[in-house]
This record gives C-alpha cells, sequence and structure tokens, in this order.
C-alpha cells in the first residue's frame, strides 16, 4: 500500500512538471506558432506515409486493389475472369460524308477510283451501337481507342477518360504515307498507338457483340491464340482449284503466275538412266512431255488416248504402234500443246476409284504404266529435256505459261469443281478479282515463298485479339512489303491484309530446339540421364508404331558405341530404379548425347522445330455470323428477324446494297437502324446525352478551341491574382508600411 502511494505520488509529480514546462514554453512569443507548424508537419507526414503505403500496397496487391476494376465501367470482374491481362479495344472509323473528307479525296484519288470506292465510306452508325455492344457484353475492357483522319462523331463524349481519339499522324511513321483512305495501310500502324496494352482487340466499325464474351474466347494459357477460320483463300484460277496445285501432278490449267506454277508440279525433273526404274507418282504421264517446241502430232493422239483409256488393251497397242513410228523419225519432233490433250482431272480421279475396286484391271493398268514410263523415258531422252537444270527448264518452258488467266473473286464455299464450257477456256480472260481477293493472294503467294505451299482459310469475320510484340516481328521480317501498303492510297491488290498476314505469321513462325533442350524435355525426372523408360518413350514418337525390336536395338547400339569413342568429362549418378534389370545401356547423359553426332543428328531432324508462338485452330460458324446486307428488302427482314431470335457472339453485316435501286436501299438502312436499337437500346457512357451534339466534327478543331480556352483561363486566373493582390496591398497598406518602418533608438550620453 505504502509503495502504491508513493508511486503514485510519483507520476502526479512528474505530471505536474511536465504541465509547468508547458505552461513555460507557451509563455514565449512565438511558441504558439512552432507548434502549429510542427503539428502541421507531423499531420502533412502521416498523410504522405499513408499515400505511399497505399502505392505500396496497391502495386504488392495488385490483384486486390486495382486490376480487375480497371475497366470502362470501372466495377470487379475478379469473380469472372480467370486470368487479368489488360486488353484495349482499336477502332478504325471514317466518316464518308464529311467535305474536308470528300475534298482531300477528290485531291488525292482519281475520279474512277473515287467512284468504286465511296460506297466503303458510308456510316450507318455502326460504332455508336458497336461501343453498346462492348458495354453491355465485354465491360472487362480497360480502354477503347477509335483511329480516325482527325473526324470526331457528333454523338461522342470526348471527355470521356476511357475513351482516346487518335489520329492518323499520331501513328503513321512516314507522313508521305497521308492521308490514305485504305484501311489495311491505316490497320499496319495501329499497334503504334500510344498507350495501348500489349494485348489488344481490334474491332471493325461494322462488328458488334451478341453475347457475353471473355479473354478465354480469343486466348488461353494452355491452348495459346485462338484462331478461327472461315472459308478458303479464293482459288488462283476458275478452273485451278488450290486442292490440284502442290499435288504432285502437272496441271496446265495452274501452270500460271498466280497459281504459282501448279506448285512447282510443271518442273522437269531430271530423268533417269535406262538401268533406274522411272518411278511416276500420279495419273498424268503428260508432265512428262514438256518440251518447248511440240509440235509432233502423234503426241496429241497418245495423249488423248490416255485420257479416254476407255478400252485398256486397245490402248497399249497403240500408243507402242505411235511411239515406234515417233521413235523411227529422224525430223526434229517438236510437239504441239492445246487443251485438246489434255484430259479432265476429276475424270481422270473417277476412273482411277473405278480401277481400285477392280483387281483385273489393275493389273492390266501395271503393264500399261510400266510401257508408258519406257515410252516416256525414251521420248524425253530422245529431246534432252533432262539434260536442263531448275532455271533452264523454267526459261525453256517459259512460252507455255498461262499467265493470262485472270482470277474472280469467287469463294467457292461447297469445294465443287468448275467445268470447262469450251475446250481453250482456261485460257481466256474471263474473270477479274476484286482487290480484296486479289490481296488475300498477294499475301498467300508471299507466304508460300516464305514458310511452303499451303492451303490457307480467311480468318472469320470478328474481333482479333493481336498482340504488339508479334505484330512488330511480322513487319519485321516483311518490312518492304507492310511499307507498300503503308504507302497506298486506296486499298490495293498488293496490300498485306492485316487479320490474313497476322494469324498465318503466328501460325507459321518456327523456331530452332537445341539438342540440349530436347534431352531435357524428355528427361521427364530431371534427373540429368535418361532412364531406360524414358528412351522408350523417345523411341515411341521417333519412330512409326508399332515399334520394331531391330530399332531399338540399333539405337542402344549406336549410344553404346558413342559411350565407347567420346570423353565424358562429369557422368551425373543415375537414381535408384532408373535402369531395368535387364539393361545393358551404359548411363546416358547429355553430355553423352550431345557429343554422339549420330543419335543428335536423328533426334534434332525430328524435334529440331517447334512452334514459335502457341496456337490452336478454331473452325469458325458456331459462334459469329457474317452477313451481306442486300437491297432485297424481304430477305433483310428475314436474315434480321433470324438473328434477333438466336444472336451469336460475333455480328458483322456489310453493306453489299445496289446503288441503282436508291428506294429499296433507304428502307434496308432504316430496317439496319431498328435491328441495332432493338439489340442495344441503352446508350453507353461513350455518348453524349440525346440532346448534345459535338461542336467540332474534326480533332485539330477541338484542340484548337481546347488551347484557345486554356490561354483564356491562365489569363483570368493571373487578373484575378493580380486584383487580389492590389486589394489586400490597399487594405493592410497602413500595417505593411509600420511592419517596414525603420526606428533609430536614440543616443544616450553617458
Amino acid at each position: 500500500m505504502i509503495i502504491t502511494s508513493k508511486t503514485f505520488s510519483d507520476i502526479m509529480s512528474t505530471w505536474k512538471i511536465v504541465q509547468r514546462r508547458c505552461y513555460d514554453l507557451l509563455s514565449h512569443k512565438y511558441s504558439l506558432l512552432v507548434i502549429l507548424i510542427a503539428f502541421t508537419c507531423i499531420f502533412i507526414g502521416i498523410i504522405h506515409f499513408g499515400e505511399v503505403w497505399i502505392a505500396w500496397s496497391k502495386e504488392k496487391y495488385k490483384a486486390v486493389f486495382h486490376s480487375f476494376n480497371d475497366n470502362i465501367l470501372g466495377i470487379s470482374f475478379q469473380n469472372k475472369l480467370c486470368q487479368h491481362v489488360p486488353i484495349d479495344v482499336v477502332y478504325t472509323w471514317v466518316n464518308g460524308s464529311d467535305p474536308a473528307f470528300l475534298k482531300n479525296l477528290q485531291r488525292y484519288v482519281s475520279r474512277n477510283d473515287i467512284n468504286a470506292a465511296t460506297p466503303r465510306f458510308s456510316d450507318k452508325d455502326e460504332l455508336r451501337y458497336s461501343l453498346r455492344s462492348i458495354e453491355m457484353y465485354a465491360p472487362w475492357v480497360r480502354h477503347v481507342y477509335i483511329v480516325t483522319n482527325g473526324q470526331i462523331p457528333n454523338w461522342l463524349d470526348m471527355d470521356n477518360p476511357r475513351m482516346t481519339l487518335t489520329k492518323h499522324d499520331d501513328i503513321f511513321l512516314d507522313p508521305a504515307d497521308l492521308p490514305t483512305f485504305s484501311s489495311p495501310a491505316i490497320e499496319s500502324h495501329i499497334h503504334r498507338i500510344p498507350g495501348l496494352s500489349d494485348k489488344f482487340l481490334y474491332f471493325n466499325d461494322d462488328v458488334m457483340l451478341g453475347a457475353e464474351i471473355w479473354p478465354e474466347d480469343f486466348i488461353t494459357q494452355a491452348g495459346g491464340q485462338k484462331i478461327y477460320q472461315a472459308w478458303w483463300v479464293p482459288d488462283c484460277s476458275e478452273i485451278c482449284p488450290w486442292a490440284w496445285v502442290g499435288d504432285g501432278a502437272c496441271d496446265p490449267a495452274c501452270n500460271t503466275t498466280l497459281c504459282e506454277f501448279d506448285g512447282g508440279d510443271c518442273d522437269v525433273t531430271p530423268m533417269t538412266t535406262d538401268s533406274e526404274p522411272l518411278k511416276e507418282e500420279s495419273d498424268y504421264p503428260y508432265k512428262f512431255l514438256q518440251d518447248t517446241q511440240l509440235k509432233n502430232q502423234d503426241a496429241m493422239r497418245i495423249l488423248n488416248i490416255l485420257k479416254n483409256r476407255s478400252n485398256i488393251l486397245t490402248a497399249m497397242t497403240s500408243i507402242g504402234s505411235l511411239v515406234q513410228r515417233s521413235l523411227k523419225s529422224n525430223e526434229s519432233n517438236v510437239w504441239k500443246t492445246d487443251t485438246n490433250i489434255f484430259h479432265n482431272k476429276e475424270i481422270d480421279r473417277k476412273f482411277d476409284r473405278v480401277e481400285n475396286k477392280n483387281m483385273t484391271l489393275n493389273r492390266q493398268k501395271t503393264q500399261i504404266d510400266t510401257t508408258e514410263e519406257s515410252i516416256i523415258s525414251n521420248i524425253l531422252q530422245m529431246n534432252k529435256i533432262g539434260a536442263f537444270n531448275r532455271t533452264e527448264r523454267r526459261v525453256q518452258l517459259r512460252p507455255r505459261l498461262n499467265d493470262d488467266i485472270i482470277n474472280l473473286v469467287h469463294v467457292n464455299n461447297t469445294g465443287k469443281l468448275y467445268k470447262l464450257k469450251y475446250n481453250d477456256q482456261w485460257k481466256r480472260k474471263v474473270r477479274q478479282l476484286d482487290t480484296y481477293a486479289e490481296s488475300l493472294l498477294y499475301v498467300n503467294r508471299i507466304y508460300n515463298a516464305a514458310y511452303g505451299f499451303e492451303r490457307r482459310k480467311v480468318p472469320a469475320h470478328m474481333p482479333h485479339l493481336l498482340d504488339k510484340r508479334i505484330v512488330r516481328e511480322m513487319q519485321k521480317k516483311f518490312h518492304s512489303e507492310f511499307k507498300k501498303t503503308s504507302s497506298h492510297k486506296l486499298r490495293s491488290s498488293e496490300d498485306m491484309q492485316y487479320a490474313f498476314s497476322y494469324f498465318y505469321f503466328l501460325s507459321s513462325e518456327r523456331r530452332n530446339v537445341s539438342v540440349a533442350e530436347i534431352f531435357d524435355m524428355f528427361d521427364t525426372d530431371k534427373s540429368g540421364t535418361w532412364s531406360d523408360r524414358e528412351i522408350r518413350t523417345l523411341l515411341s514418337r521417333l519412330y512409326i508404331l508399332p515399334l520394331d525390336y531391330s530399332l531399338v536395338l540399333e539405337f542402344e547400339n549406336i549410344i553404346t558405341n558413342c559411350s565407347r569413342n567420346v570423353i565424358i568429362t562429369e557422368t551425373p549418378e543415375p537414381p535408384i530404379g532408373e535402369r531395368y534389370l535387364d539393361s545393358t545401356l551404359p548411363i546416358v547423359s547429355r553430355e553423352l548425347i550431345l557429343k554422339c553426332e549420330s543419335i543428335a543428328k536423328k533426334i534434332q531432324s525430328r524435334f529440331g522445330k517447334c512452334r514459335r508462338y502457341q496456337y490452336e485452330i478454331i473452325k469458325a460458324g458456331k459462334n459469329e455470323i457474317f452477313e451481306m446486307l442486300i437491297s432485297n428488302i424481304s430477305l433483310t427482314v428475314q436474315l434480321l428477324d433470324e438473328i434477333r431470335r438466336e444472336p451469336k457472339k460475333f455480328i458483322c453485316l456489310n453493306d453489299d446494297m445496289d446503288p441503282h435501286r436508291p428506294s429499296e436501299n433507304e428502307i434496308v438502312r432504316a430496317l439496319l437502324s431498328d435491328f441495332y436499337r432493338s439489340l442495344y437500346p441503352l446508350r453507353s457512357s461513350f455518348e453524349l446525352p440525346a440532346q448534345y451534339r459535338n461542336r467540332f466534327s474534326h480533332r485539330q478543331e477541338l484542340f484548337e478551341w481546347r488551347t484557345n480556352r486554356a490561354k483564356a483561363r491562365n489569363l483570368l486566373l493571373v487578373l484575378i491574382v493580380i486584383l487580389l493582390l492590389l486589394t489586400l496591398y490597399h487594405l493592410f497598406y497602413h500595417q505593411v508600411r509600420r511592419f517596414l518602418r525603420i526606428r533609430s533608438l536614440p543616443a544616450f550620453l553617458v
């Protein structure tokens, strides 16, 4: 009790001393000011510390604080997004009725091109409804960029912080390419938009969303980029489908520049000697009959007999007698080429299917093929075509190339083959491509040269997810082609079609895999050595199944011999149980495989190339709809009702109306506007209220107005500050003079 009372007394005494010192401090003239400043500094320090801590916390715990609500609506989608990857949307838009645009168009583009291109620039308010669809079905998008030539839609809210209007001047590297009216030229630069996310969605303004979409519709961690493919690239010729090109048989209709000389099938290969059998891989023996003069009528009769093949035994006898006469002739054998001598490939293939069903005819066909091989070999040796190398053969065969075939804008989704209405139809200029189809074939030829011949499909009409890094690498590899595309004023047949180029670059690029990487790929237990089980896995992927025991023994013998002949600096100890009890293999380490040249070459030839980018092919049609609007009102109503009944995720309606039917076109446009309003009735945050319109139609005018407004505001602020200073001066004039007065102290006489 005494100790407690003493402690309490000490505390009270201390408290009294503190109070006394505080009173002493406050009694000074400037003590209160010092204390006020101290508390202010402490308060500011606490606030600053809190801001730093919050910023650090947001950076450290970004998934909790910020990432999932960084979108156009500002709400969190953490419960719905499987992964957070910032994704922006890019639109390209133009108002074709703008007077300034039309003036530039007339200045830089010829009148004929203007008449052809003007319908493509018409604006039917698709951008407004497309933005509404994004807000309805893809609100997780972070930001929207609209690329224009400076035009501003009159309904667009330019003060929306989630929208940026970008001008062509902001993204084009070469100012000489501007102005441009070519969408491929503009698309080739959209990845240069300042502030754009690494992965972004590219929308055409006529593409709408009809259901919820998520990033997983475009890319996944397991499968990589999803590529939606629609129809095949248009055939290079009306009578030469791509299925005929590069199929191993020379087709004269495909032996053109546009068809890439039948994918090389019409190149004459060096002939074998008499002691070497001539192996023909198809039923087109005329592919060996490629002399530059071709005037012998007997050759025409030979090929006509091969074409008909109605009587096999008669054909064999006739061909033999004809060729004997041809070989005995001393005159220069020059053969004439005409389409009559070339049998129809489809008929020939049907004939082959019938032959495959009849064993007797197969044996007879084999006898004829053997006779034909010897006949053709003798004829070609006589004409010495095999003496030419590849370049010389191309020069010799140049007169036969059918470069006058011009393609037509035609996409044959049914896969039906065209029939020739007349014998020399393949020589005539019967059709012509539109610019889009020509540019697809242009890119297809470039990629065939870069990556090898391949049948390619056109990407579906839908939003495309693009990666800025991949776009830059693609344009670096095809720099001159994209530079040419950027310089075009209007769409051209030599444009690099953006989506088509991007997706086939992504799917065609390969990277080299080192032997060490291949070793690690099969070293699944990461022990540094291959176990017997891992070697078995390697062999199952290296050879055709079922595995032949001799191949296994050969592989094991090579490894054993290598272990005896190469010097291994370090041999890791294999884990227990890695070897079978009866295994005779040495320890197969990475160093052993690297130094064993035969094994290294074998596995590198099989696994030395892999995809550079991960992707998966998706067949289009399930989630998207692409239709062309025509001037037929009843069909348009039916089409729009079908879309209303079952909206797909991606809806694209293109204008293909007849310009000579203006009254019907106006009704169709009204129906289209009503259709959009029925699907997207609510105003989006990107739009001004209904009673407002933008004062300026061009960004430059808006920026000039904003600059002048800022100057006026700054001038007004300066005037207000000067007025306040003058007011304060006049109010406190006497106090200021008294404060600044210098007083002189009287001198005291001592």
